[in-house]
């Protein structure tokens, strides 16, 4: 498309408003580039339609509340990427997660050192643990971070070397020969604390899906806490669940009461 042939579609004289028509423009852009492709810069766009920087902020950002771009930090404005499922229904290592789509990230570990700090260890019936923080990274981009807790008679076990070649799953099943038995999983939406946005390349309270889990071996033992918190425009969990019971339910709303009304130049009130 030339510059000419951009600037030709959007009118000022439409009743539609100047940043609604290069928002149509650019989600047909977006749907011929496809997914994770990078869109033109806001200087680009302005120079381009002929608008103001306001009118293209406004175009992107009723775009991505739409969800159909997203912003990166410091790499610019892209085409929403296709949503990794997560699956809720049995215990799996994070990383498949990725390999459903294709994709195979990089595990890089930022943290490996010893804690008594209570809040890691929460659930894990330990004075100390193993933290491990990792960072998950494809072509360049910060995808989603975890911090995993292990009790010390765990940790104790697990080398460095492990955690940075293989998923935390594989360690424990594998490596230390753990029989895994289930896991208590909690969901949240929280503001990215400044560390975490550091690393995940988006801003200070911006909003993340946090996944907490909590492992457990075939005796009960907890031997694993982890804290996940992702991109909710890059993830997605799933969980399908039977109907049993469901039939049983019974309940009935509250109704409100009537709406008193004041007559004027009277103390009388009738319900209405």
């Amino acid at each position: 498309m030339t510059e000419d042939q951009s600037v030709n579609l959007l009118h000022r004289g439409s009743s539609a408003s100047m940043h609604e028509q290069l928002a149509d423009q650019l989600r047909r852009l977006a749907a011929q580039s496809g997914s994770d492709t990078r869109m033109p810069t806001e200087m680009e766009l302005v120079s381009t339609y002929q608008v103001s920087r306001t009118t293209v902020r406004r175009a992107i950002a009723a775009l991505v509340e739409e969800g159909l771009l997203v912003r990166r930090q410091g790499a610019g404005t892209f085409v929403a990427p296709k949503r990794a499922a997560h699956p809720l229904d049995q215990l799996r290592p994070f990383v498949s997660i990725f390999s459903s789509i294709g994709k195979y990230p990089e595990g890089r570990v930022l943290r490996f050192e010893w804690t008594n700090d209570p809040s890691a260890l929460h659930g894990l019936d330990a004075d100390a643990g193993l933290l491990i923080r990792r960072l998950y990274i494809i072509e360049g981009a910060p995808q989603a971070m975890v911090d995993i807790t292990l009790p010390d008679v765990v940790g104790e076990r697990i080398s460095r070397a492990q955690i940075e070649e293989h998923p935390i799953y594989q360690v424990l099943q594998q490596d230390l020969g753990l029989k895994l038995s289930h896991g208590d999983i909690t969901l949240a939406s929280v503001g990215a604390r400044p560390d975490q946005a550091e690393l995940l390349g988006v801003n200070p309270g911006s909003p993340l899906l946090a996944l907490s889990r909590v492992t457990y071996d075939d005796s009960t033992r907890p031997v694993e806490r982890a804290r996940y918190h992702l991109l909710p425009d890059l993830f997605e969990l799933h969980l399908t669940v039977g109907a049993q019971g469901s039939e049983q339910l019974s309940y009935s709303f509250t109704r409100p009461g009537p709406e008193l009304v004041m007559r004027a130049g009277s103390e009388d009130a009738s319900p209405r």
